[in-house]
């Protein structure tokens, strides 16, 4: 029997506190309120503060994009440049190894028309040409090329042997002439080449220099497309939170009704029955109501069994943070993951770094909480989903920015804020368990 009345004097006070129907839920209900809307409104303000953060991000980022484009539009010309010595030292080279072709067969036909114009000489020589001086003309020439022109111009050459020894002449001439263009093709070349080294070594500068350009650029866009994402994704966890907020409300006011319910049962029953029979009659709300109660007696509950790895607070900043804002606790991929407390899913899904992650909202005693389950190997709930302390939402994994199968459980004071380098919103897990 007095166990009863406790139970009927807690129901009922619990209805008072939270039914819709009553002054004094109203009032609880005003304060619930207030402290959403002003951290909402901080909220509001943080994200003010980021946009006008990242439109001066975007400004720096389209400065230094317009400095690369023009580099590229520098480099495109020198690359121009370089391709159009590339293909006039191709041409020189094959005019070259035409000209090299060309002076082999002039030298061939040459030697034929030597061996043929000796013969038509000695042919000459022994048929009459006892009154030419060949002495004259064989010693006082500087090659045979200069005898012939010896012979042609004193008329020694007849008329019908004259035509040979022109074409000789001509072939002649023609190689002088491809050996003095293959010098200076040849000439043309060292000097394409020369330039070519020399555009070469100015494209080479201006592609480290852009280089250098792209990589810093595309270390602030990682950085801003870092922080944009963060951001996109806090505005989008704003809204669902807003929304778990109001449905987690909204679900202690039909809690808080069925419990009102359950205490004029329960009174009803007292009058009707013996006190072991009201007994009786309350054994499933006392159940329930006593499942509401952490199982370790605390705020929350311990989301998960196995090994602490690392605490909340201060850290190396070796993995990009200087303060770790969470506990990690170690186990076997798998693991089960339970709610540390009765909440609203507002998000359950990928969240880049965090991999996995199932974020829920509580509100308790008008003061609202958030917490964090990172690095999930599954997920057994939805956003919008309402969930009790200690049901099971996943499995433990190693997904995202992770190096080993944990949890990363996170507890916020308020909406979910991030910070790397200060605790921001969020509380020491382990002094709520």
């Amino acid at each position: 029997m007095v166990n009863l009345k406790k139970f009927a004097a807690t129901v009922t006070l619990g209805a008072l506190l939270i039914s819709g129907t009553t002054p004094g839920y109203a009032s609880s209900l005003t304060d619930k309120q207030k402290k959403v809307q002003q951290q909402q409104q901080k909220n509001s303000s943080e994200q003010s503060k980021a946009n006008a953060s990242i439109q001066k991000r975007e400004q720096a980022i389209s400065k230094e994009q317009q400095e690369i484009n023009k580099l590229d539009a520098e480099l495109q010309d020198v690359i121009n440049d370089v391709a159009q010595k590339k293909a006039e030292i191709r041409a020189t080279q094959q005019k070259i190894a035409a000209l090299q072709k060309q002076i082999k067969q002039y030298e061939a036909k040459m030697k034929a028309q030597e061996e043929l114009m000796k013969e038509r000489m000695a042919t000459m020589q022994k048929n009459g040409g006892g009154s030419i001086d060949w002495a004259e003309f064989i010693f006082g020439s500087k090659d045979f090329g200069d005898l012939l022109t010896r012979m042609i111009t004193a008329g020694t050459i007849q008329e019908n042997d004259k035509q040979i020894f022109e074409e000789y002449q001509a072939t002649k001439e023609k190689l002088a002439k491809a050996q003095a263009e293959l010098k200076a093709e040849r000439d043309a070349l060292v000097k394409q080449k020369e330039e070519l080294e020399q555009r070469q070594k100015t494209l080479n500068k201006k592609m480290k220099e852009r280089a250098a350009k792209i990589k810093k650029l595309n270390a602030e866009k990682v950085k801003f497309e870092s922080k944009l994402v963060s951001l996109q994704e806090m505005e989008s966890t704003l809204k669902s939170q807003e929304k778990a907020i109001k449905a987690e409300m909204e679900a202690q006011r039909r809690a808080a009704e069925e419990a009102k319910r359950a205490a004029a049962a329960a009174a009803a029953a007292k009058k009707q029955q013996s006190s072991n029979s009201a007994a009786s009659a309350v054994s499933t709300p006392t159940a329930s109501a006593a499942a509401s109660v952490p199982a370790s007696g605390g705020m929350f509950q311990r989301p998960a069994s196995g090994r602490l790895t690392q605490g909340w607070g201060p850290a190396s900043g070796a993995n990009g943070y200087s303060f770790h804002n969470a506990l990690d606790i170690a186990g076997p991929v798998g693991t089960p993951i339970y709610a540390a407390q009765t909440g609203t899913v507002l998000r359950a899904g990928w969240s880049g770094a965090y991999g996995n992650q199932v974020m829920i909202a509580h509100v308790i005693n008008g003061q609202v909480w958030t917490t964090v389950y990172a690095h999930m190997n599954s997920i057994s709930v939805s956003a919008g989903q309402r969930v009790s302390q200690g049901q099971n939402i996943g499995g433990m994994g190693s997904t995202g920015n992770s190096t080993g199968s944990h949890l990363h459980f996170e507890i916020h004071r308020g909406g979910y804020s991030y910070s790397s380098s200060s605790a921001g919103n969020t509380v020491n897990p382990a002094s709520f368990f």
